[in-house]
């Protein structure tokens, strides 16, 4: 699970990049309008924080695949026919893009914030904020006896990065959380044509995404997850913008480690069931005829879609 121990210093990366900062601070990019250059400073203001081995690692993948770090928690193969049985004992498998950021800092927590989410939309967690429900008391509460699979994911709904006057590089990202039902295809499970608004799982995701902030300062793994996006904005608008960092930030992250090879987990699945029982002359009859079982899964992942968003100007802090 999440832990403190998980989260990655910022001075390990900082004595990579040759910089001697001091412990009590957090780091920022401060960038020279002249030079077209950053440097790395200490800096009090959370909102221009940025973690150092997210950042750099963040910007490898930008440099040398020109995309954003991307994960999923997919199924493995599972026959159509397979009864709900031998479904509860199927595993999920871990897919980084690319591949070599598993068992990085950052695979970790898309990992764990993602793996978290799915937790808390089953309700095998209790809910961050008060009178939210999981997707499956939307499902009592409005009487869906089907059974149904979905998926949902982290997005980035807004990103842009400013700049103050001293020339701190403020990333802003607003995150949220969207959901599509799927269908079994020709070639497993497939996002439905269309979702219906009123879906459980959409119910869900609205909720998370309307109190995204407040769940961000609640959960750890939800926090970094979104100093993850920040640093990925960042990154973006380096490459972009054609700022000189210098390629001491392509090594300053350390490579992934023995946990590359832990790439399948157990299935998360939410079993309920109902029953309905009829009493005559003082006995249960056909106590096992109303007996009913609904299995409900959901996967999904981390997909920011940060390429939405032009990066190559900055916007000036008010």
């Amino acid at each position: 699970g999440w832990g403190v121990a998980k989260i990655p210093r910022a001075l390990d990366v900082a004595r990579k990049l040759g910089l001697d900062l001091p412990r009590a601070h957090m780091c920022c990019l401060v960038l020279d309008e002249t030079t077209r250059s950053v440097t790395v400073a200490p800096s009090r203001d959370p909102a221009a924080a940025v973690n150092l081995e997210y950042l750099a690692l963040a910007y490898r993948v930008r440099r040398l695949e020109g995309r954003e770090p991307v994960f999923s928690l997919d199924p493995l193969e599972c026959p159509a026919a397979a009864s709900p049985e031998e479904r509860k004992l199927g595993w999920q498998v871990k897919r980084f893009e690319p591949e070599w950021l598993a068992g990085t800092s950052v695979g970790e927590v898309m990992f764990q914030a993602d793996y978290h989410l799915k937790e808390l939309s089953m309700g095998d967690c209790e809910q961050p904020v008060v009178g939210m429900l999981s997707c499956f008391d939307y499902t009592e509460a409005e009487g869906h006896k089907e059974e149904w699979t979905a998926r949902e994911w982290f997005v980035v709904r807004q990103a842009e990065i400013q700049m103050t006057e001293e020339g701190l590089l403020v990333p802003r990202v607003r995150m949220g959380v969207e959901a599509r039902e799927q269908v079994q295809g020709a070639d497993g499970l497939e996002d439905a044509p269309l979702t219906r608004p009123d879906h459980p799982l959409v119910k869900y995701a609205e909720a998370f995404s309307r109190y995204f902030d407040v769940i961000a300062e609640r959960r750890s793994s939800v926090f970094h997850l979104r100093e993850l996006a920040k640093a990925a904005a960042l990154a973006k608008f380096l490459v972009e913008a054609d700022v000189f960092v210098g390629d001491l930030w392509l090594d300053a992250a350390p490579e992934g480690g023995a946990e590359r090879g832990c790439r399948e987990i157990p299935q998360l699945w939410n079993e309920r069931c109902r029953a309905q029982i009829e009493v005559s002359d003082g006995r249960i009859a056909d106590w096992d005829a109303g007996l009913s079982t609904r299995l409900r899964g959901v996967y999904g992942g981390v997909q920011m879609g940060m390429d939405r968003f032009p990066m190559q100007e900055v916007v000036v802090a008010a």
